[in-house]
């Protein structure tokens, strides 16, 4: 075989070329291929619509749609039932929980301190306590204008002072009484009189007994209490006698709008009538006030009491010279408030701003002004407008007091000559 026939069996052997090759050859053979060469593509077919299929689907639906329903009618029908209950279960675990905790807890007893305290109280005063009867001579008139006469019995409370048988009460527990009896803790009655003058002007008496092995009660200092401090009231309530109870004092410096010079304590303790000249006391068995008044006609939880430091000098003056003397300024204090400091010059709202000055008083002749605002009487700080009333009625008639006034915005010192009150007194109600 020779070169150019071999070379020409080489060129008709066909060249073999993947059918996706880009590559193509050029000639006639290969384009006549082509043309003759029928593309094959995929056949499209319709696929009609299957209606038991869509008919599943729509049931299907309807299913849950009903079932969710359902559910939510379920849950709107018994939902609150399921919510009470879960939460009363958890309430009452909370509940039973919390007892267990309490009943281990007071095992120890923690206010067993705070209790023993308040019976230390009431086992320290209550035999100081007693049960005031008075019977006093009433006359009534009937319609038809006859007089009737009869005899009614008062009821209130008094508290022991010294063990010589005085005991202070309330003035008008004893008012007009013809025979006044007393019966102590023990039960022990006796006979009492009034010592010397009762003083209206405070709404207290000085009775007097002759009994022995009396138990004294011990004064306390009302002007060291503050609001909010624990107070206890002892007395007999509707007869109910030693009945004892707690409170806080609520305010100072109080006073009656009848009577604006007597100066009260206010207390939330439960005071009713039959407990009017039963003692006020302090966290240590201590008499810091006479119960006095109640605001209404039953206890609503606002009741009074002498300030222990008027109830003391009452006493004392009483079982000194038979009656107590009060001094007289002639003038009427207020309130002094921040347009007054402002206009007056004043450095706080401390003080009583005088607003009536009587005619031919003892304010007017010692010098004193309207709009002068006392700041101290003999050297007592009245920071307060009540307590000029008490410090004034508190000192020795015909004496002369040391008064810090400021008058144009300028401190100064006058000396002031006290009248007496009951003297005043008669001048004024013969005017």
């Amino acid at each position: 075989m020779n070169p150019e026939q071999n070379n020409q069996n080489e060129s008709a052997e066909p060249v073999s070329r993947p059918i996706d090759s880009p590559m193509r050859s050029v000639g006639s053979d290969s384009i006549a291929n082509e043309r003759n060469t029928t593309v094959s593509r995929p056949s499209v077919r319709r696929v009609k619509p299957n209606h038991h299929h869509q008919a599943d689907g729509l049931f299907t639906r309807l299913i849950w749609f009903l079932a969710s329903l359902g559910l939510v009618l379920c849950v709107w029908r018994i939902g609150p039932e399921i919510l009470e209950n879960y939460y009363y279960a958890a309430a009452k675990g909370q509940a039973r929980a919390e007892y267990e905790n309490a009943l281990e807890l007071l095992e120890e007893d923690p206010l067993g301190g705070v209790s023993q305290a308040y019976e230390l109280v009431a086992q320290k005063i209550r035999p100081s306590v007693v049960s005031v009867q008075a019977t006093k001579p009433k006359e009534r008139i009937s319609n038809s204008g006859r007089r009737a006469r009869f005899i009614e019995s008062g009821q209130g409370s008094g508290v022991i002072m010294s063990d010589e048988g005085y005991i202070l009460t309330n003035e008008h527990v004893i008012r007009n009484a013809t025979e006044i009896r007393v019966t102590l803790y023990d039960r022990r009655v006796y006979s009492a009189t009034v010592v010397g003058e009762a003083d209206r002007y405070n709404d207290l008496a000085v009775l007097k007994i002759n009994g022995d092995e009396l138990v004294p009660a011990e004064w306390g200092d009302s002007d060291e209490l503050e609001v909010g401090s624990i107070v206890w009231a002892i007395g007999s309530p509707y007869g109910l006698d030693q009945t004892v109870t707690s409170g806080i004092i609520s305010a100072k410096n109080r006073y009656d709008r009848d009577e604006p010079q007597q100066e009260l304590l206010q207390t939330d303790a439960a005071v009713n009538p039959g407990n009017s000249g039963g003692p006020l006391v302090d966290s240590q068995g201590r008499v810091v006030g006479i119960n006095a008044s109640i605001y209404g006609d039953q206890f609503q939880g606002i009741s009074f009491a002498v300030p222990s430091v008027q109830a003391k000098f009452v006493y004392e003056q009483t079982m000194k010279r038979q009656y107590v003397p009060r001094g007289f300024l002639g003038a009427r204090p207020k309130a002094v408030y921040q347009s007054d400091a402002s206009q007056l010059g004043l450095p706080d709202i401390d003080g009583a701003l005088l607003s009536e000055i009587e005619y031919d008083s003892p304010a007017s002749r010692s010098g004193l002004r309207l709009y002068d605002v006392v700041r101290t009487w003999n050297g007592q700080t009245v920071d307060d407008f009540h307590k000029l009333y008490r410090f004034v009625s508190m000192t020795e008639p015909k004496s002369v007091a040391e008064v810090e006034i400021i008058r144009d915005g300028k401190p100064q010192f006058i000396d002031v000559r006290v009248g007496a009150r009951k003297e005043w007194q008669q001048i004024l109600n013969g005017r």
